[in-house]
């Protein structure tokens, strides 16, 4: 039997959304994500990752106030995208994990795209809840372990440490974010693209019904969790010996009979 040619894999990213494929996967995406995201009017808004080509299929995006992208400086990451994709330009930048180079509170929104499994999460994410602000919000794009995407090398969700939805959930609260919604994309095998854009669509969203279990990728809209209290963790004592604690209703017998001490 002949053989079958080896299917091409792109470097990076950019090579990945400069083919038609890629165009097909983003089409996919913005098509499912567009339900969480907010109005852009006004918005401060960061893309992080490799979210150029999401944020430019992103109608009414050129209402916001300003809008840049921060690729991370990772291998699959790092190279400029080969064209703006149909969208408007933007400044762009390249930046290191666990190093956002922006003001503190400064950014209403950051939509990041491969980006949490490339890196460290937890810095990461400590990252973008230190530049956005009060009120704002994270959209994030993640490779579902337990999906198909994640399985698939030819594209850039199947590179990285993808995430369980619990995983997912508890990365976040860990750094102070909560989920306030969930969808799913890529759901269905990508190979139905061959089909066009409209059946691979169709596929997904039956699929999708499924659960977030057997989605391709996570979709989850999060705000910061102020009132959420930092996690304390137990500490030794350096000393050898053992420390008393005198509560405070003994503290305040002991300045009674203190002061009931003739000449006090």
């Amino acid at each position: 039997m002949p053989k079958r040619p080896p299917q091409f894999v792109p470097p990076d990213a950019a090579g990945f959304y400069a083919s038609r494929r890629g165009d097909q996967v983003n089409a996919l995406l913005m098509a499912q994500l567009a339900g969480l995201l907010p109005d852009p009017t006004g918005l401060r808004v960061l893309g992080l990752g490799y979210a150029q080509p999401l944020l430019s299929q992103w109608r009414g995006l050129g209402r916001a106030h300003w809008v840049a992208s921060a690729q991370l400086d990772t291998p699959l990451t790092r190279r400029a995208p080969l064209d703006n994709h149909g969208g408007f330009a933007m400044p762009s930048c390249l930046v290191a994990s666990d190093a956002l180079p922006f003001d503190d509170l400064g950014i209403d929104l950051v939509v990041m795209v491969h980006g949490l499994e490339l890196a460290n999460p937890h810095p990461l994410l400590r990252m973008v809840w230190k530049v956005l602000a009060d009120h704002g919000r994270l959209i994030l794009v993640v490779p579902n372990r337990t999906g198909l995407a994640a399985k698939d090398d030819t594209s850039p969700f199947g590179h990285g440490s993808p995430f369980s939805a619990s995983q997912l959930d508890r990365a976040l609260q860990r750094a102070l974010f909560r989920a306030e919604s969930t969808a799913t994309a890529l759901s269905a095998p990508l190979a139905l693209l061959k089909l066009g854009e409209q059946a691979a669509l169709m596929a997904d969203r039956a699929t999708g019904l499924l659960g977030r279990r057997l989605g391709g990728v996570h979709l989850v809209n999060a705000c910061k969790d102020l009132y959420s209290g930092m996690p304390v963790e137990a500490e030794r004592a350096k000393l050898a010996f053992g420390r008393r604690v005198t509560t405070l209703a003994s503290s305040a017998s002991s300045c009674d009979s203190l002061s009931s001490k003739p000449g006090s």
